[in-house]
């Protein structure tokens, strides 16, 4: 009985350290980068966004959006769409 206990403990570490070392050498793929989308341009069909410094809004038409200026300590964050 010992023996068989002795083996199967062997034959356990050695499936596990193998089934390690096969998932290491997995390729991950890298996220794609983020697009960056500018304060002024704003997300395509969003009317109101935030960069949680500056607040924009489109106008009626083809009118440039409207944007309020920010604080000198504010720290920009990723551009959100409110509506």
């Amino acid at each position: 009985m010992r023996r068989f206990l002795l083996t199967a403990a062997i034959i356990a570490a050695t499936a596990m350290s193998v089934s390690a070392v096969l998932a290491a050498d997995l390729a991950i793929p890298k996220p794609p980068a983020a697009k960056e989308i500018s304060i002024h341009k704003g997300p395509p069909n969003c009317s109101r966004w935030t960069d949680d410094c500056a607040n924009c809004s489109r106008g009626a038409g083809d009118a440039p959006p409207v944007c309020s200026n920010i604080g000198f300590a504010c720290q920009p964050k990723v551009v959100r769409c409110l509506d």
